[in-house]
């Protein structure tokens, strides 16, 4: 298989080159082409039956040439004086194109003055001729016609196209950028285009031309094998390539696409046999905020590399590209993190709204940094799911909290459920269902010990196989709750297919159950559902007295929030719960 690119261009490089050879056998083979026949003096069946057989006719539609219809037109001195106007703008039109037109004299008509028509007449036949010479020299006009045309692709491609890399170059690049534009202006979408700067002089200092062109050809092979179905890719000079997203994409996926390239960028090539490590910068724009149109926003994004580093994109809008670098950051001290085991747990408690007894702990992941700070959720875990490193973080996450509970169990600690939150990621992954029951097994737990948490959107996005083994977990005695409920598409029509245990009512209806009786119609809505599917209830971010009454009166079973506690340390928890068991035995 042949995967470099510039080796494939060389190829269609000498294809170029047999074009002649190429359109010559075709035109050999078919021998037929689209011919218009324009005869004012009576001939025009007679003719159109010897052409037939090698022909393709086509007709001029009420009194005008169709543009672009025609491969060559045969007309007699009638026919040339109606239709010449027309045919002299087609010929003018296809230019350099070769586009024969044909003129049929009889031999009485030798003898008139046919000056007027030289600019048009490629080619004369008298009349009568035999057949068989008739229809050789039509086969020569339309082959040569066809060669023509076979050229000018073949130049079309060579004009927007790199000859090293065989990529779209500049010119169609602002072409595609331009119709990209008029797409998202019509959706009225943001569009991001990118600069990627890759440094070759001292690739050329070092290997020469040939060795550039094989740098060249390798960087363009990865950043196809990386991007071409997420962006469109060209190079635009020789130490740039420029990268289009589609209208609307987003940027958090655009942001983690450019960091891969950049972290694919450390992977040396190899040019003359000789290792070289290529560090790519990159610069973005985006419409319509930096340029309105193509030129305006690759200028912006080519101002941007100024301040570019191989560390992350450089964004011409100062906020953009705060954001992007902190994502950045972001994603790369996480492997850290992940590394030196940088996260801990927190706990927040859950209580019976009937007995105050608390029945169960929401197990929440923090980060904390070597000098001390807490890094808040907010900020990484978008940033983890982005990336798929919550997929790690999560499987410690689960892990480090088997491994509490069964402590807690034998210091005999009144809590007989920890919840876990998981994500679509996790549940994809392969060994997913035999992961959460090796953690069970491996710290001794029952598996009503542990309860699984994923949002409402999270199980809707789910397909079946995902589906099927959050059954399997069910079946097992897992418990399984709907965080986040009513935010998403609730409906009877999903929810009996679900193996959930428990609908957690989101904290967007809990803030306002006691004022709005649209929230608080929701609230009881949620608490008849899950009351008709034998559903426990948790009412989340429960923050004061009055909001605790209403729910209870509506008959939530499980209360959580600030109210009662805020998420703690494991050692804290421990505390808060004695004191408190102590408070509801008095």
């Amino acid at each position: 298989m042949i995967k470099d690119i510039g080796i494939i261009k060389r190829l269609q490089w000498r294809g170029v080159r047999q074009a002649d050879e190429k359109a010559a056998s075709e035109s050999d083979q078919a021998g037929r082409g689209r011919v218009v026949v324009l005869l004012g003096g009576g001939n025009q069946a007679l003719l159109t039956k010897q052409l037939q057989p090698h022909c393709e006719i086509v007709q001029p539609r009420e009194s005008r040439l169709v543009r672009g219809s025609f491969d060559m037109a045969i007309v007699d001195i009638e026919g040339l004086k109606q239709w010449k106007d027309q045919l002299l703008d087609e010929k003018i039109r296809e230019e350099p194109t070769f586009l024969p037109i044909v003129l049929v004299l009889s031999d009485r008509e030798l003898r008139f003055r046919l000056k007027t028509f030289w600019d048009t007449i490629d080619e004369f036949i008298i009349t009568p001729i035999q057949p068989r010479e008739f229809s050789e020299r039509i086969a020569m006009l339309l082959r040569t016609r066809r060669l023509a045309l076979a050229q000018r692709e073949n130049l079309a491609y060579l004009v927007n196209h790199d000859r090293i890399t065989g990529l779209p170059n500049k010119n169609l690049f602002l072409e595609h950028l331009a119709d990209r534009i008029r797409d998202a202006s019509i959706l009225q979408k943001h569009l991001h285009a990118a600069v990627v700067h890759i440094s070759m002089s001292q690739v050329m200092r070092s290997l020469g031309h040939y060795g550039l062109e094989r740098a060249a050809s390798q960087c363009s092979t990865r950043l196809v094998a990386l991007l071409k179905n997420e962006l469109y890719i060209a190079r635009l000079t020789t130490e740039e390539w420029g990268l289009i997203a589609r209208p609307g994409a987003d940027l958090t996926n655009f942001v983690e696409l450019c960091g891969r390239l950049q972290h694919l960028g450390a992977e040396p090539i190899v040019a003359n046999g000789e290792r070289v490590h290529l560090s790519p910068r990159i610069g973005v724009g985006i419409y319509p905020a930096d340029g309105s149109d193509a030129h305006s926003l690759l200028n912006c994004a080519t101002a941007a590399l100024s301040n570019a580093r191989s560390t992350a994109p450089v964004f011409y809008s100062s906020d953009v590209q705060h954001e992007a670098l902190r994502f950045i950051r972001t994603q790369t001290r996480l492997y850290e993190a992940l590394e030196k085991r940088q996260f801990e747990l927190w706990y927040q408690p859950q209580l019976s709204f009937a007995t105050g007894q608390v029945v169960g702990v929401e197990a929440l992941v923090r980060w904390r940094l070597p000098g001390g700070q807490l890094v808040p959720p907010i900020e990484f875990i978008p940033v983890a799911e982005a990336t798929g490193q919550i997929v790690d973080i999560d499987r410690w996450v689960l892990d480090t909290a088997c491994a509490t509970m069964r402590g807690w169990q034998e210091r005999k600690f009144a809590v007989s459920r920890i919840s876990v939150n998981v994500t679509v990621a996790d549940v994809e992954t392969p060994d997913f269902v035999e992961l959460v029951q090796n953690a069970l097994s491996k710290h001794g737990l029952l598996p009503s010990n542990l309860e699984l948490e994923l949002t409402e959107s999270a199980l809707l996005e789910t397909g079946p196989a995902n589906l099927d083994k959050l059954h399997q977990l069910r079946t097992c005695g897992i418990r399984i709750a709907v965080d986040d409920f009513g935010t998403g598409y609730s409906s009877l029509g999903y929810l009996h297919k679900l193996p959930v245990t428990t609908l957690k009512i989101d904290k967007t209806f809990v803030d306002h159950v006691v004022r709005s009786p649209t929230d608080a119609a929701i609230a009881e809505t949620i608490i008849w559902l899950a009351r008709k599917f034998k559903l426990e209830t948790v009412a989340e971010g429960v923050e004061n007295q009055a909001q605790a009454d209403v729910l209870k009166a509506r008959g939530v079973d499980i209360a959580q929030g600030f109210f009662y506690a805020r998420p703690m340390p494991e050692r804290e928890l421990r505390e808060w719960v004695e004191v408190h068991q102590n408070k509801v035995s008095d």
